[in-house]
């Protein structure tokens, strides 16, 4: 089924709205949260909630993109529930990079919402000028939650070569930022 039939579906408050998210972004989504969780329980739960997440949100917002939607929903609860577990820790292990973008709370300032944009598409625009791998590694890291060695499985690289390209790009993206006027 197409993401816009899916989204038709929650705007017709249809439960098959939830079934066919599953269906077809189910694993998807079980995947980002366990990257960032380590834990199959919260992971299950929290897809349940994503879609509990999106069923509340649709309408009044009307995602452009249904899967970028709902990893966004999903990121940002995996990341709440690492914070309840880690309270007083602070054990973050990943930089999250999309705090700079909207969240869809449109009652929000709207120069923070202009301003979010402004470096979302910054981002963009730096990843763009990246080779293939570097892009796709940083990107597995950053917002997909992959561990350095799952990484460097998937890219054959080894993981000392990842550790460096991840360095290496985040000091390339903080001098580009810094360039583009945004305080790092």
């Amino acid at each position: 089924m197409q993401d816009s039939e899916i989204v038709a579906l929650y705007l017709a408050r249809s439960e098959d709205a939830i079934r066919e998210t599953d269906h077809k972004y189910g694993s998807y989504l079980g995947k980002i949260i366990f990257n960032i969780l380590r834990d199959r329980e919260d992971a299950e739960e929290l897809v349940n909630d994503t879609y509990m997440g999106a069923w509340r949100a649709i309408p009044p917002t009307i995602p452009d993109s249904l899967k970028h939607f709902l990893s966004r929903i999903a990121r940002n609860l995996s990341f709440d529930r690492l914070d309840y577990k880690n309270a007083g820790k602070r054990q973050a292990i990943l930089v999250e990079l999309d705090e700079a973008v909207p969240d869809g709370d449109y009652g929000a300032d709207p120069a923070r919402v202009w301003e979010a944009r402004e470096i979302g598409e910054l981002l963009n625009q730096f990843l763009a000028g990246l080779n293939r791998r570097t892009c796709a590694v940083f990107v597995a890291r950053y917002y997909y939650a992959y561990p350095i060695a799952e990484i460097a499985e998937k890219y054959a690289l080894s993981e000392s070569q990842v550790k460096y390209t991840l360095s290496k790009t985040r000091t390339k993206l903080r001098s580009y930022l810094a360039a583009k006027g945004v305080a790092v």
